[in-house]
């Protein structure tokens, strides 16, 4: 595969198989077997893009709605200096891995509140000036619980600091109108504006949509680079002459194969990028919540270069051998400040002298990537040249594409959730029956 600088990413897979790693590792026949089995998958991925079956496919070449999505974040950034993302699961963490790319000191802050912990609610609002505080609401199906509750209480909040207003500092997403719902009703006692969710796309898929564009733009990125990035990725593996050169099918191959003939039971993502760090919990979300059926799936697991490597590699080399790794590689050597060990004496640091923190980064990626494959786990490294709108677009196409050929692998059906759904009506029986006790939930 050519380098990132090229394309926007480079993925290398040699650390996973069984002739470099051992028998932590997967044998070139079960891997060109799973290989085989993705090349209808693969068939129907392009049919469903050519004749617009699949929405999740066509997004990233869409234009049309891309001045929207700026307008609105234009008319937000004007009149706010912070807003706060109402949201949870994939209504959150898309937006919240896109935004953390943001450089732009003008913008407003993001705070991303996905929890109903009420302290941990109230402290996130104790600092925020209400007259200068926006809302953005994101709720597919305009009923969630926790949205629902959060908007409930956020919102008089900020309408107090002048109702008329609101209407220029909030926005909600939500299902295209028809059912009249929660958040709906919201939005229309409020005046404030509804942008459609795209009807097709679940929660965890819909990051290239506007609910992940729209914080993106507020953060002041290029959401046109981050569409480009993921029409990149569909192209390398849509467009590749065979399964084993579709970078996608080639991630999934390995995963479900690594499970099946490896005893893998968990995959670890450790970008070594701070700003890609809340992609691993982007990923984490969309894996688990797509495959995790009928007895399925391997575990994802959300870490972070070099911080990981402090805390969690000891497990990692001397416990189970049941764990995949993917590390996603920038390019830092020579970048970032000079190292002056002058002050410190000199003594021991001779490693350190006339280097970058860009080159120690390097180093730290680079020794942890040999050290778990000379340990005999399964190593796949994703190397960018640079955290940036376009890799970014493209890795999350990339994770979304291999998700769905894992699924068809596996079985399953990446797109539903019956257990999540089974938790959220049992949730709602229990507040229905709650006794008049404070905090008491009768007995089932």
């Amino acid at each position: 595969m050519g380098s990132p600088s090229a394309m926007p990413y480079a993925q290398d897979i040699d650390a996973c198989l069984a002739e470099t790693v051992g028998a932590g590792g997967i044998g070139r026949d079960a891997l060109d077997g799973a290989l085989a089995r993705l090349a209808r998958p693969l068939a129907r991925l392009r049919a469903a893009r050519a004749e617009s079956t699949l929405p999740l496919l066509a997004v990233p070449a869409r234009t049309d709605d891309l001045a929207g999505i700026e307008d609105a974040a234009a008319r937000l950034r004007q009149s706010v200096a912070d807003i706060v993302v109402l949201g949870t699961g994939g209504s959150s963490l898309g937006g919240a891995t896109l935004a953390a790319l943001g450089t732009d000191a003008a913008a407003p802050r993001l705070h991303f509140l996905d929890n109903v912990d009420p302290d941990g609610f109230e402290q996130a609002l104790a600092g925020l000036d209400p007259a200068r505080t926006g809302a953005l609401v994101v709720s597919k199906s305009g009923t969630t619980a926790e949205t629902v509750a959060q908007a409930l209480v956020l919102l008089p909040r900020l309408a107090a600091a002048g109702k008329d207003a609101l209407a220029a500092r909030a926005i909600v997403i939500s299902d295209p109108a028809g059912t009249v719902t929660p958040i709906r009703r919201l939005a229309a006692h409020y005046g404030i504006p509804v942008m459609d969710h795209e009807p097709g796309i679940g929660g965890r898929f819909a990051a290239l949509t506007n609910v992940g564009l729209l914080p993106a733009a507020i953060a002041g990125l290029d959401v046109g680079a981050v569409r480009e990035g993921a029409v990149e990725a569909l192209a390398m593996t849509l467009e590749a002459p065979s399964p084993a050169e579709a970078p996608a099918a080639l991630g999934a191959a390995l995963a479900v194969g690594l499970a099946e003939e490896a005893g893998i039971a968990a995959t670890v993502l450790m970008p070594y990028l701070d700003r890609l760090a809340p992609l691993a919990l982007w990923y984490r979300q969309l894996w688990a919540e797509s495959l995790g059926k009928d007895g399925h799936g391997t575990t994802p697991n959300a870490a972070r270069g070099t911080v990981d490597q402090h805390s969690q590699l000891q497990l990692w080399l001397a416990g189970p051998r049941d764990k995949m790794f993917t590390l996603i590689l920038g390019a830092p050597e020579g970048t970032g400040p000079a190292i002056d060990t002058a002050p410190a004496g000199g003594d021991g640091l001779d490693y350190l002298a006339g280097r970058t923190m860009g080159d120690l980064l390097a180093a730290e990626q680079r020794a942890t990537a040999e050290t778990l494959a000379r340990a005999g786990r399964p190593v796949r490294l994703l190397r960018v040249a640079r955290a940036e709108e376009r890799s970014l677009g493209a890795l999350m196409m990339h994770f979304m594409l291999e998700t769905i050929l894992a699924a068809d692998l596996l079985g399953v059906d990446p797109f539903d959730q019956p257990a999540v759904e089974e938790g959220k009506r049992l949730a709602r029986d229990y507040l229905a029956r709650m006794g008049a006790e404070p905090g008491k939930v009768e007995a089932p």
